[in-house]
């Protein structure tokens, strides 16, 4: 292994290694074991150490349960050595290159940021790239009097800080960082655009495909949310410290049994993080739209088809009669405040929308048009107009490139995306992984532009490319992602506007 020079940082040495003209940092720790009082507990940034930290091999990722789909081995897990991040750079030296900072997804219950290839977008890139590891599940945002709140958002609030305070030994800039993320990243993303201990942490940020819904940050779910995992546990919301004692296995397995209950009884959990009126004071949308990230630049986006994902939890899900979908599209509306009477008007109008651009109108695919709408499509929209008010480097998108994985049944799905901004692609398909092909190669390299150039200057633009225009609301200019990259204005816009006049987003 060829090593890289000893880096001397403000808490300790460190060695990486070099791997095809890359330097390479694995498993770097920013923060204290989050154990015993930490537990719980608002990170505590690392101590200085002595010696020299070998940063060659990843540490273990947050404690979570096992995923539904395994594709890969799960990485090992540990609450105590958790907290830790690592790091891809041309070169350890006083170049100040822009830094972009991945935060990863799952649902804020799984996930990693070690699984992520970073070697090919920081050496075509010229930029540091930085992913990390955060608390999760009943971990990190689960609510306890007596304990903060947001833990999860505190622990990336914590390894931005390190970043801060570190990273120009690694040859980045701590005055242009750019945090970008995926599904429950891209909420975390969304999420710290409102939050006051996250101010001047970043200069730049990118949501892809975040589900800031209007109806995710209650504190009353989140109150449910912990009785249920503590009954598992024969406690209650007054025993903190019991909890603070308790194996980290029997946490762990409380979560997901109270899971499997609230699926029987639909009762709704959720670990995204919440209004508590201090850490995150506002939902982050209405934030955002009283100017509160003005100096912020953003790029956001969703795929056409997030919600085709989910079909791999469903096998048989094609199958289905048409009144499982009209049960489903119903119970849709319900939860977003709506008089199911309105089913067949707005069945009517996916039709309507999708024959214009030659879209299935089957039944299956409009009930997962609407899911892909209300959870990602919508939430992200609203989130650019917020943003377009105060910030002209306001940028939308709509990735729509189809994976022919099993004979194309995802389509456009959600995670998609996330290879063709890191240049990372496989021998064969493998679910949301695409192989390495001329086609996906070509995509990957004009949208990966896109995402370093903004991360230098805050806009997309470079060169000859096709201009990508900034967003506004009375032209919703949005950059398409597919073989054939083009600029529409307010793309499926019959969808939009039914679901902008939902009493859900009338706070808005």
């Amino acid at each position: 292994m060829n090593k890289t020079k000893i880096i001397n940082t403000i808490i300790g040495k460190i060695q990486g290694y070099i791997e095809e003209g890359v330097q390479i940092f694995k498993g770097i720790p920013y923060a204290e074991p989050p154990i015993g009082e930490l537990r719980l507990n608002a990170p505590i940034l690392k101590k200085p150490w002595n010696g020299v930290l070998e940063a060659v091999e990843y540490r273990p990722v947050a404690p979570q349960p096992p995923p539904y789909q395994p594709l890969f081995p799960p990485p090992p897990q540990s609450e105590a050595d958790c907290l830790n991040l690592n790091i891809w750079t041309p070169s350890c030296d006083n170049k100040r290159r822009p830094v972009m900072v991945w935060i990863h997804g799952g649902s804020h219950i799984y996930g990693s940021g070690n699984l992520l290839k970073g070697r090919e977008l920081s050496r075509k890139g010229d930029v540091v790239l930085v992913s990390i590891n955060y608390r999760l599940g009943a971990l990190g945002n689960l609510y306890f009097p007596g304990a903060p709140s947001n833990i999860g958002q505190l622990d990336q609030i914590a390894a931005l800080t390190w970043v801060r305070d570190n990273i120009e030994h690694f040859g980045g800039d701590p005055n242009n960082v750019t945090i970008f993320g995926e599904s429950a990243g891209a909420t975390s993303v969304c999420t710290l655009l409102a939050m006051p201990k996250a101010k001047k942490l970043f200069r730049r940020a990118v949501s892809q495909s975040g589900a800031v819904t209007p109806d995710g940050f209650e504190f009353s779910v989140r109150k449910t949310t912990a009785e249920m995992i503590l009954a598992e546990l024969n406690l209650s919301l007054q025993d903190l410290e019991e909890f603070r004692s308790l194996p980290v296995e029997n946490i762990i397995n409380a979560m997901i049994k109270a899971q499997e209950k609230a699926f029987i009884t639909q009762t709704r959990m959720d670990f995204r993080p919440y209004i508590d009126g201090e850490s995150l004071p506002k939902h982050p949308t209405k934030a955002v739209e009283e100017g509160y990230a003005k100096d912020v630049e953003l790029i956001v986006g969703t795929n056409l088809e997030e919600w085709k994902f989910w079909r791999v939890f469903e096998p048989e899900f094609e199958k289905h009669d048409s009144s499982e979908y009209m049960r489903r599209i119903d119970a849709l509306l319900k939860s977003a405040g709506e008089d199911v009477k309105k089913t067949d008007s707005l069945i009517k109008m996916y039709k309507k929308s999708r024959e214009e651009n030659n879209l299935s109108i089957n039944l299956a695919e409009i009930y997962e048009a609407c899911m892909t709408d209300s959870i990602f499509r919508i939430p992200s929209i609203k989130i650019a107009d917020a943003q377009s008010k105060h910030q002209k480097n306001t940028f939308m998108y709509l990735f729509n490139w189809k994976t022919p994985y099993e004979n194309g049944r995802y389509g456009a799905m959600h995670a998609l995306e996330i290879a063709f901004v890191f240049g990372s692609f496989w021998e064969d398909h493998l679910f949301t992984f695409p192989k390495r092909t001329s086609e996906t190669e070509m995509l990957s390299n004009k949208m990966s532009n896109y995402w370093i150039s903004f991360a230098r200057i805050g806009n997309p633009n470079f060169n000859s490319a096709l201009r990508w225009p900034s967003y506004d609301i009375k032209n919703r200019k949005t950059m398409i992602f597919d073989n054939n990259i083009e600029i529409l204005e307010d793309p499926l816009n019959l969808e939009r506007k039914m679901w902008f006049k939902m009493n859900q987003w009338s706070q808005f």
